[in-house]
């Protein structure tokens, strides 16, 4: 007999990612993430993705570049992403969804999205190595968590493991509570690895 009721699965996390940016920022390249919303189940997800800029009070027809991934074209603009949009200044709007794992078990309201404040582990790679514009960089979710020292914890040990220490690194320095590092108050860990890839792992209150 099926179950007409059945449990939703909330094993996985999916969390809309906003970045902006600014190529031509007199004071150097600047990109600013912000991660609006949580849900356990995809299409709501997809769904305030692809209405996110308009919630946030942008005019479609403002952007001189506008596109929205469906499932059936051909997507130029990277996995994850579901709205890509270019502002006539130059600024680069992308909205997209990370996926972890809901290992906190945060549970869900009846349109599949978390509620409650939480805090997030993100990790960001700057590609010096290949582009000493800092422009090849890429922001990734790796925990969701509902405290922020769970969190903090997480981000002290993301970029470790038994084969990988702080030795393996040309760099790597880790930021106190409370304090405000050269990149910012939620950067925990800065590293550089041999080649000049940088690293910043941070935590960052979902808003």
């Amino acid at each position: 007999m099926s179950n007409e009721n059945p449990v939703p699965d909330e094993s996985t996390l999916y969390i809309v990612k906003r970045t902006i940016l600014d190529p031509r920022n007199p004071s150097g390249l600047t990109s600013t993430t912000t991660l609006p919303a949580t849900f356990t189940s995809l299409p709501p997800a997809k769904a305030e993705a692809k209405a996110l800029l308009p919630k946030q009070g942008y005019d479609t027809d403002f952007f001189a570049q506008y596109e929205v991934k469906s499932d059936s074209e051909e997507w130029k603009h990277g996995e994850g992403v579901i709205v890509y949009a270019e502002a006539p200044s130059g600024e680069v709007f992308k909205v997209g969804i990370d996926t972890v794992p809901n290992l906190a078990g945060l549970k869900a309201d009846d349109g599949g999205r978390v509620m409650q404040p939480l805090y997030h582990v993100v990790q960001t790679l700057v590609e010096y190595d290949s582009d000493r514009s800092g422009t090849a960089r890429y922001v990734i979710v790796e925990g969701t968590y509902a405290e922020r020292g769970q969190a903090r914890e997480q981000a002290l040990n993301a970029l470790l493991d038994e084969d990988v220490t702080k030795e393996d690194f040309v760099e790597y320095n880790e930021y106190d509570a409370g304090s405000e590092g050269p990149f910012g108050a939620d950067v925990v860990v800065h590293a550089v690895k041999e080649g000049g890839e940088n690293i910043l792992v941070s935590v960052t209150a979902s808003r």
